[in-house]
């Protein structure tokens, strides 16, 4: 175990630079790529931003409480294809081989309604299809420690899914992945597999963290979205959204179930 670990160690010391490495990436389970969206991009991304939030949320928006940092807005055209811009599927290719889809888009933000922390989890969990993802978390403003940037447990995406959802107790583990906390710019941003742990921390300063969070996949998942490089790789395809509808019993379904039933004892 030493050994894993101090290649993480080293890992971590080089993930972050203008030129992807995928060694590293596969090391630590995550890098942040600096200066990789040229400034033009970016700044078209803020200003549809900027418009988007000043006529659809600045009076509030419809928080998920469930996960109050992911925006449920439809977002306008610019920034519901940020994904197409052509680095992000360039730099999956390194991960997955030259056919690349998109899983999922959306926006993860910490502003006036969403400043509290996000407990320590991986996403494996919460997607559908093979596990074999990734994330790129595209910062539109600043995000670090003081505002609710992400802390990424280098290495932990080794232990693979763990079986459940929700919030990990890493003290449960013999050992201690490193802890990293990287600030990250407009035109940087963040590739991370799916199984790493991550967590963030309150928005102290009360600077908003505008994020968009796009998860590519190997174009032969049949959950496969949009495809983004390459050739498609499978025939059938399926829908990730609504899933439960997949099933006649489960633990969600026994969970509503029971919510349902606690719900009306409470209520006779």
């Amino acid at each position: 175990m030493d050994n894993v670990l101090e290649a993480v160690i080293r890992a971590v010391e080089r993930a972050s630079g203008p030129v992807f490495d995928a060694d590293v990436y596969r090391e630590a389970g995550f890098f942040v790529l600096r200066g990789a969206i040229p400034a033009e991009v970016v700044e078209r991304w803020q200003l549809a931003w900027q418009a988007f939030y000043d006529s659809e949320l600045a009076q509030g928006r419809n928080v998920n409480q469930a996960n109050p940092v992911a925006l449920t807005e439809q977002l306008p055209p610019a920034l519901a294809t940020m994904y197409q811009e052509p680095v992000f599927a360039a730099t999956a290719s390194h991960i997955f081989g030259p056919h690349v889809a998109l899983y999922n888009h959306r926006f993860v933000i910490k502003d006036a309604h969403s400043r509290n922390k996000v407990f320590l989890h991986q996403d494996s969990c919460y997607h559908l299809g093979n596990l074999n993802k990734c994330s790129m978390f595209v910062p539109l403003s600043i995000a670090n420690r003081d505002n609710g940037g992400m802390t990424f447990h280098a290495g932990s995406h080794k232990l693979g899914f763990l079986g459940d959802a929700g919030e990990i107790n890493p003290d449960s583990f013999d050992v201690r992945w490193p802890k990293v906390t990287p600030e990250v710019h407009p035109g940087d941003f963040i590739i991370m597999n799916s199984a790493l742990w991550h967590e963030s921390g309150p928005n102290l300063n009360g600077v908003d963290r505008i994020m968009a969070d796009m998860i590519l996949q190997p174009a032969d998942d049949p959950t496969g979205k949009e495809l983004l490089a390459g050739q498609w790789q499978t025939g059938i395809f399926y829908s990730p959204a609504n899933y439960i509808r997949y099933f006649s019993s489960s633990r969600v379904l026994k969970i509503i179930k029971y919510e349902k039933e606690l719900q009306a004892l409470r209520q006779s």
